[in-house]
């Protein structure tokens, strides 16, 4: 077992996907947020940030809400490192449907003393499928007191440390597709065939 917390960040209002909850949306008849779940399977908790009280009826983790209400992902990952169980937590979006298992365990095996691990892929740094530590937590109230909830500008802050996607096959791009509007929806679903 991978002794860190894995978060799935579900908070978001989806306004460019018509407000339909992008954790529900289903492909290849799961959730995008059963994927993730399915795929985390390793760590030792995996636990849910949502302000949707559905979710915590239909999933089978425990589920959180913000305590900073709109304030985007850091709002979110402030949460999810409030209420997990390790020091160290895989905070993911939940618009990743195709999270493989292997990625997930890559990122949640990397060991070092660092305050956020986040993947860079394709030259982009991934701050929703990255590793936030728990002493981050005075440091985001404040940012999200001050309304400074730019998440990449908060993380160069951090004693962060980036993993590159040429020194890990698993950090392939493909696993790191985020689905934000209704074309990207529609065009994954054409993947499935």
């Amino acid at each position: 077992m991978i002794k860190k917390s894995l978060a799935i960040i579900a908070g978001g209002k989806s306004s460019r996907m018509n407000y339909n909850d992008k954790a529900l949306l289903l492909y290849k008849e799961k959730t995008f947020i059963e994927h993730i779940i399915n795929n985390g399977k390793s760590f030792d908790e995996i636990i849910v940030i949502s302000n949707n009280k559905y979710l915590s009826y239909v999933l089978p983790v425990k589920v959180y809400r913000d305590i900073y209400l709109g304030n985007g992902p850091l709002s979110g990952i402030h949460s999810a490192l409030i209420n997990a169980k390790y020091d160290k937590v895989l905070c993911i979006a939940c618009d990743m449907p195709l999270i493989s298992e292997r990625s997930l365990n890559t990122i949640g095996s990397i060991i070092g003393e660092y305050e956020v691990l986040v993947p860079k892929i394709k030259g982009k740094l991934q701050p929703l499928c990255s590793i936030y530590s728990k002493s981050l937590i005075p440091k985001i109230e404040k940012a999200l007191i001050e309304e400074q909830n730019k998440l990449q500008a908060f993380i160069r802050t951090t004693n962060y440390k980036i993993i590159e996607d040429k020194d890990y096959e698993e950090l392939n791009e493909k696993y790191f597709l985020n689905i934000n509007t209704t074309k990207e929806y529609n065009d994954l679903l054409l993947l499935q065939d």
